[in-house]
């Protein structure tokens, strides 16, 4: 038989019901601070974007709504009939975080457009078709072209270019304007297009890397005064599109013209 002794120093070594109790809250406590936090429902409710009314140089002349949280990068006045050489981007409006833009351009009628325009049944997808002749067929001759909105003299490569959907047409119920609605894709490249084997096309900067190209969606508005056309383009990374679509939809269901001469 063991000593006693022997009895209490085991004892003494043997955690009581107690301390292993304690241990336990003590184990759990540390597994829950570094164990990950639930994820937030799938199903929970997205706040909901605050829009305002553009606000700007030109909005005596035109209207669209935006969300509020947006900045102005562009904001000129705006005189109808009165269109520089070029073209002019008279607003500019987003969260350049994202890359989120809507834009309005004036621009004069090319003769492509013109000719196709007396060419077509006055469709939305006609005048789609026409306003972007210049941007598909830049594609087929890998040609620079300035197809990002919004940005004045930036000059592009398109690597590819395509409408998307149906095009629609509203009437403005106070005025009868008329104004046609499209959406289309782009993918960009800001430096040199080249074709690989097999016609691929790769964007090539000036030590020879291949960089990334943009694609982009955008929604476009649009209404003609006189030989000239004034575009609102809405428009957000490809990828993330249809997260702002109900903004994209909103500047563009929203956008008129309050003057023109």
């Amino acid at each position: 038989m063991a000593p006693a002794s022997a009895f209490s120093a085991a004892a003494a070594t043997t955690p009581s019901t107690a301390t292993i109790s304690r241990r336990g809250v003590n184990l759990a406590a540390a597994i829950a601070a570094i164990a990950p936090a639930p994820r937030a429902s799938a199903s929970a409710t997205p706040t909901p974007t605050t829009y305002a009314p553009f606000a700007g140089k030109a909005s005596a002349s035109m209207a669209f709504e935006h969300p509020a949280s947006w900045v102005r990068a562009i904001d000129r006045a705006y005189e109808s009939g009165k269109v520089p050489a070029n073209g002019a981007t008279v607003v500019m409006v987003g969260d350049f975080k994202t890359i989120d833009t809507v834009s309005v351009r004036v621009e004069s009628l090319t003769g492509t457009a013109k000719a196709l325009l007396a060419e077509s049944d006055g469709s939305a997808r006609a005048v789609a078709e026409a306003l972007t002749a210049s941007e598909r067929a830049s594609v087929d001759a890998n040609a620079a072209f300035g197809v990002i909105g919004g940005i004045e003299n930036g000059r592009s490569g398109t690597m590819a270019f395509e409408l998307l959907g149906d095009a629609s047409e509203r009437v403005d119920a106070k005025t009868g304007r008329k104004y046609y609605q499209y959406e289309y894709y782009t993918d960009v490249c800001r430096a040199k297009i080249e074709e690989a084997l097999g016609g691929e096309k790769m964007c090539i900067g000036p030590k020879g890397d291949i960089l990334d190209s943009i694609q982009r969606r955008s929604k476009i508005a649009v209404t003609f005064v006189g030989d000239s056309a004034v575009i609102l383009h809405a428009s957000a990374v490809a990828s993330r599109f249809d997260e702002v679509r109900d903004i994209m939809d909103r500047a563009a269901n929203s956008f008129v013209l309050l003057e023109v001469v």
